[in-house]
């Protein structure tokens, strides 16, 4: 009752073959899995999109963001043209320099600036 090596390989190769179609068809079942699960958590990032939008009101977030764009607006040119300020100091030395472009007229203030040693750098 001896076996020839030749009775064993078929068997071998059998199970081999089995083993590639178990797992080809393993990796298959779990990328159907995987696909399910995304195109339900699309869905439900969609509706939670739409409901936290739903609870926000558009028309008073709009309002609060003009309100404050029009605050900083108003600081700015506090800042710019206060009292005391050596930038008002530039613009009285020459009422001239009112008429100039924004651009020009910061242009005109660096220089001025670094005449009267007024920058950290020399």
């Amino acid at each position: 009752m001896a076996m020839s090596p030749a009775a064993l390989e078929p068997s071998f190769s059998i199970s081999i073959t089995s083993l590639g179609i178990i797992a080809i068809g393993s990796l298959l079942v779990i990328i159907i899995l995987l696909v399910i699960m995304n195109s339900k958590l699309s869905k439900l990032s969609a509706e939670l999109h739409r409901k936290s939008h739903a609870a926000k009101p558009e028309g008073n977030e709009t309002a609060q963001r003009k309100v404050a764009a029009a605050e900083v607006e108003e600081s700015k040119d506090d800042v710019e043209v206060s009292a005391g300020t050596h930038f008002e100091e530039f613009l009285n030395e020459d009422p001239e320099r009112y008429n100039l472009t924004k651009k020009e007229k910061f242009k005109a203030y660096r220089v001025w600036r670094t005449e009267k040693g007024l920058n950290w750098k020399q």
